[in-house]
């Protein structure tokens, strides 16, 4: 059964569509470390989920979503977890923006690849996970796009998390740690017993601690971006 290194963990995927089997290509793993967990649904898990997503939708796509799901809460309990975010890679360092869906974080971040070109990049468009390894917090990327086609194979130290709220005007809040756990938890997996109840808030208190936080209200002009680099990277370098 093929594996995929993932997050530094080792995943046992099996393709069934083609769209999933393009996404997992550049995470193959050829070594000899062992499995840690697998992560393939069921067809009748396929198919239910299929049932119930938006019309129009494809069986490829339920294919990468579910397998997502399982991923997403295995790796909970083991110090790893999901920030539904676009995460761009800036000066080194990669800077998660999380938001509602619908309120435009690939947006914003398509501005600053328009804005620096080649000096940023796009990590994950939709799922990357973060971890702390040596008290480093580290974004990984996973072959799990959200429909964006934007999933690379790589680990980049966090510069920080920013939620992106819409406002007419463009200016930053440093949030308390009460709205860092609510948006948080808005964005990342939900656990459905004890156990992973337990392991997510383990993660989430330690990734508070490791890691700066902010909350961008803004606009769509050009201008955000000039009011994060400000106001966030400039105290990330």
């Amino acid at each position: 059964m093929p594996k995929y290194l993932i997050a530094d963990f080792i995943v046992e995927i099996e393709p069934k569509f083609d769209y999933l089997k393009k996404l997992c290509e550049p995470f193959l793993y050829e070594g000899e470390r062992s499995a840690d967990f697998s992560a393939i649904p069921s067809a009748s898990y396929l198919n239910s989920l299929l049932s119930r997503m938006v019309e129009g939708s494809t069986i490829d796509v339920a294919e990468e979503f579910a397998t997502a799901s399982i991923f997403n809460r295995k790796i909970i309990h083991r110090g790893a977890m999901l920030v539904h975010s676009s995460a761009l890679v800036f000066d080194g360092k990669a800077y998660l923006f999380s938001a509602d869906s619908g309120v435009g974080k690939s947006t914003h971040t398509k501005m600053w690849l328009k804005r620096f070109g080649s000096k940023a990049h796009i990590l994950n468009d939709d799922k990357p996970v973060v971890k702390i390894k040596n008290e480093v917090p580290l974004c990984c990327g996973t072959p799990f796009d959200g429909g964006s086609g934007i999933a690379n194979n790589e680990t980049v130290p966090v510069g920080a998390i920013i939620f992106i709220e819409r406002s007419d005007d463009n200016f930053v809040t440093i949030p308390d740690t009460n709205e860092i756990v609510q948006r948080l938890y808005k964005s990342t997996v939900k656990f459905v017993n004890k156990s992973d109840g337990m392991s997510l808030l383990s993660n989430l208190d330690n990734l508070i601690r490791h890691t700066k936080f902010y909350v961008l209200h803004c606009n769509t002009d050009d201008s955000a971006v000039d009011v994060a680099y400000n106001n966030i990277i400039k105290n990330c370098k």
